[in-house]
């Protein structure tokens, strides 16, 4: 209990999103019909395997989610799963025998090995980029701001504290139930955890007020996904006040102007044509905020000290 650490994981959220049997949460639910109409054929496999039996999910799927500086990204996690070995992806698959005919795509993957195995990664690659991408740096923003309340809790009050506000099977252990009971797998002496090995929390969006947890595999952490706070909110952004007054393509002319440059280099720092370019610095001339000097083909733009304070009040 006291060796508690959080994390955000992009895959989890894909995996939870797809679990659409009759219990799924609300929140997956909703996401999958706002999505499902644009999922690319590439993704089949995940999809395929994610309903392959609606009470098992191989490990290897949902990772050790890694310590990055910054945040996890869905490469992060993909070259976790790429690393994982054959002996423990054959493990997990083949405890699907113990529940019933083996599914036709746990079968593909046992036999295309390596190769079959690349195709899933693609295909979870796939479906992050069509259907989660676009709305995940927001999602990030929320589920940080959970954490971050957390935290404070943990901190505060402690970690029995926290947990309790996590969800109320921490305070009440006779609500966690094991979902397919002697179907864990025998853990290897080698792989024992020890009571200092401690458990991840990962906030979701998706959950819809349950919390999922991963607790028998012997080849990570115990991991708890949990439902993010809608209380809490992430911090609004940052005021720009130099776009406030003079427009978001005028701000970024005078800051990537900086100790000065041509209109071509102002071109190519903006991203943009060179009669753009002009446009941008004639209008920031005629305010006074920067001088355009002709040098003999070219012309060179340094700012005023109007311009100068400008940048120096509202620093990015």
């Amino acid at each position: 209990m006291a060796n508690v650490r959080f994390a955000i994981s992009p895959i989890q959220h894909l995996v939870i999103g797809l679990q659409q049997d009759s219990g799924a949460p609300l929140p997956a639910r909703r996401w999958w019909r706002a999505v499902r109409s644009r999922v690319p054929g590439r993704a089949l496999p995940l999809i395929e395997l994610v309903a392959a039996h609606p009470l098992y999910l191989p490990d290897f799927l949902t990772p050790p989610i890694p310590l990055v500086p910054g945040g996890v990204s869905i490469a992060d996690e993909l070259d976790v799963i790429g690393a994982v070995s054959t002996e423990q992806v054959h493990g997990e698959l083949c405890r699907y025998a113990e529940l019933g005919p083996t599914p036709r795509p746990v079968a593909q993957l046992l036999d295309g090995g390596a190769a079959q195995v690349n195709r899933l990664l693609q295909a979870v690659h796939a479906l992050y980029r069509a259907c989660l991408a676009d709305d995940w740096p927001d999602m990030v923003k929320r589920l940080n701001a959970d954490i971050s309340m957390r935290r404070g809790t943990l901190g505060d009050q402690g970690t029995g504290r926290m947990l309790a506000d996590v969800h109320q099977a921490f305070s009440d252990p006779t609500r966690f139930q094991l979902t397919l009971q002697g179907t864990a797998p025998t853990v290897p002496e080698h792989l024992k955890r020890s009571a200092e090995a401690g458990f991840v929390l990962s906030p979701n969006l998706f959950l819809g007020g349950m919390i999922s947890p991963s607790i028998a595999s012997p080849w990570q952490q115990p991991l708890f996904a949990y439902t993010a706070s809608e209380a809490v909110q992430p911090p609004p952004p940052a005021v720009d006040g130099l776009t406030a007054l003079i427009g978001k393509g005028k701000a970024a002319a005078l800051r990537a102007i900086g100790a000065g440059c041509t209109t071509t280099e102002l071109a190519v720092r903006l991203g943009v044509s060179a009669p753009a370019a002009s446009q941008h610095t004639a209008t920031l001339r005629a305010a006074g905020m920067i001088t355009s000097i002709r040098d003999g083909q070219c012309v060179v733009h340094t700012l005023t000290p109007l311009g100068t304070g400008l940048l120096t009040a509202n620093p990015l």
